[in-house]
């Protein structure tokens, strides 16, 4: 019976997790933008401030060079430009320009208001029930799948 419930949890949780990234996906879209390029400004306005191209790739979990890809259409549209770090042309800052701060007003602030709606139907102690048992599960599977992805899918 446990693994039924198990098998329960893991398809519901799943269809729920596409979901919530289908409709991100619609958003970023009815925004007029790639999915990468919409979590790249979100993060930038959620961080409030310049990042490095690395800092973004870290906290969105995506590779570098899917980073650079939207970055570099995002600044060829000049919605952010690229300033060296210290004089370290390699690592560089991402940063809004006007026209990008404009964007966003009319974009990404939009989608952050209609999640502060959305969340506001659950009360304080529901959003840490719910952030703490996300982290807690995201944990536990990190820990779990340490040995499938040192040894790999590998066909015995």
């Amino acid at each position: 019976m446990e693994c039924l419930e198990l098998a329960a949890f893991w398809k519901t949780y799943n269809r729920l997790y596409n979901e919530s990234g289908q409709l991100y996906h619609r958003l970023a879209r009815a925004c007029g933008l790639s999915d990468c390029a919409f979590w790249l400004l979100y993060t930038m306005r959620e961080e409030e401030g310049p990042l490095t191209q690395t800092q973004l790739s870290e906290l969105l979990s995506l590779p570098k060079q899917t980073v650079n890809s939207a970055l570099k259409k995002l600044v060829e549209a000049g919605v952010l430009r690229l300033e060296a770090v210290d004089g370290n042309l390699k690592n560089k800052r991402v940063c809004l320009t006007e026209q990008g701060e404009a964007l966003l007003g009319h974009t990404v602030d939009r989608v952050i208001a209609l999640e502060g709606a959305a969340v506001s139907h659950l009360a304080a102690e529901e959003r840490a029930a719910m952030l703490s048992a996300e982290e807690k599960l995201l944990r536990a599977f990190q820990t779990e799948a340490e040995g499938f992805l040192r040894e790999g899918a590998r066909p015995e």
